[in-house]
């Protein structure tokens, strides 16, 4: 069956589908409200999460070195491409948006888009035009926590508003603002925080580690004294009661004037007394608790724990794997980026009354940590490649697609 064959039989002209026939569920369960703070969408976490994040992300070293990891090897630095025909618009608008890039300081900025990333699961932005609506003046990140969403009936769409304290929301404009998640739930707006898995284990960790606090002086001494002294004789008139309280004091104050003393390498005490020192082990079983906390941190902070320093239990074909999923998870917030930038380029040369066809935002490949393999394959790739347009199986113009040239 051919494709117009197909589309005659599927498509009924009586029931041809005429726009959107499905709701938000949304639309269903708000309030119909003249107020809009009553129609606003929740997200599926309390937004208090976001706040949390941010602390775990600053105060626990292994989610402190996952984001740094994400932020620092994401920038790879990126390139811009003006698209168009006339040679003398194209090297006005590179020109232009040299100029835009050096007062948005955007390799800065693209540092803190990566952590907005990290931390929220979202790009959220404002691009502030200047007064005179002749181009774009600096761009203002938006704390995620900040921003509602109302469901508009009419279109379907969720339309973003700014709610701070006890001010009224704010509309925002859906041109100069932009809220790019992700990855959401079906049914909601809001982006998913990738550090979201990790803030119950984070939580476990914590407590951990306060225990771990109370017990860190006897983890680090060596051992210590355990003395035993002759029981003290009961005087006749002596309740129970009184006995057992005479005997707590006296130990408690023996206790003192021996931990003084043996500071001074001296110890003292009655004949019949026992004292041993007794050792401690100096680990407990605690690093391997740690060890695996740290890695399920790692893991619902979607980063890879091989990555991060532990190596143990991973073979060296099992990290190069974990490698290749991060690169790939990389990739895609360097597109999310790349997206905000291209809409902000564009808008700006439009402002400024420069039309071209487009503008493309580039990151350059990531760094290659196996060069020598990598290019033992592209030499292989070449001879499989020439083999095949000699015997004249491919011919030329094949062959470059083949290889990846212009």
């Amino acid at each position: 069956m051919d494709l117009k064959t197909w589309f005659k039989k599927i498509w009924n002209k009586k029931e041809k589908p005429e726009g959107r026939q499905t709701v938000e569920p949304a639309s269903v369960y708000l309030p119909k409200s003249t107020s809009p703070k009553f129609r606003f969408v929740d997200p599926a976490y309390p937004r208090t999460i976001l706040k949390e994040i941010e602390l775990y992300v600053m105060n626990t070293p292994v989610l402190s070195q996952t984001h740094n990891l994400i932020v620092s090897l994401a920038n790879t630095g990126h390139k811009v491409e003006v698209i168009t025909e006339n040679q003398g618009v194209k090297e006005k608008a590179e020109k232009e948006l040299e100029a835009l890039a050096f007062n948005l300081n955007v390799d800065n900025l693209i540092f803190h888009l990566f952590s907005q990333i990290a931390l929220y699961g979202c790009i959220s932005a404002e691009i502030v035009v200047s007064k005179k609506l002749d181009g774009i003046e600096k761009i203002v990140r938006v704390h995620p926590a900040t921003i509602y969403f109302e469901l508009n009936p009419d279109t379907q769409e969720y339309e973003p508003w700014q709610w701070i304290g006890l001010k009224d929301p704010v509309k925002l404009n859906p041109v100069t603002y932009r809220y790019l998640p992700l990855l959401t739930i079906d049914g909601s707006p809001y982006a998913i925080p990738p550090f979201l898995a990790a803030l119950n284990i984070a939580e476990t960790h914590k407590q951990f580690v306060e225990e771990f606090k109370s017990l860190a002086n006897k983890v680090g001494l060596l051992g210590f004294l355990d003395i035993k002294f002759p029981q003290l004789p009961k005087a006749p008139s002596e309740t129970e009661a009184e006995y057992t309280e005479r005997a707590r004091e006296f130990l408690q104050k023996v206790a003192q004037d021996i931990a003084e003393n043996v500071n001074k390498g001296l110890l003292v005490h009655f004949e019949g007394t026992e004292v041993n020192f007794k050792e401690v082990r100096a680990d407990a079983g605690f690093t391997d608790i740690l060890n695996v906390l740290e890695k399920w941190q790692i893991a619902g902070a979607k980063g890879q724990p091989a990555l991060v320093g532990f190596s143990q239990g991973y073979t060296e074909t099992w990290a190069t794997v974990a490698l290749h999923i991060f690169l790939k998870q990389i990739e895609r917030w360097q597109n999310l980026i790349e997206r905000f930038l291209e809409y902000t380029y564009k808008l700006h040369l439009c402002l400024k009354g420069i039309f071209v066809e487009d503008v493309n935002v580039e990151f350059y490949e990531l760094p290659s940590f196996h060069p020598d393999k990598d290019a033992e394959t592209e030499f292989k790739k070449a001879q499989t490649v020439v083999t095949l347009l000699q015997a004249g199986i491919i011919n030329t113009e094949e062959a470059r697609k083949m290889l990846d040239l212009d």
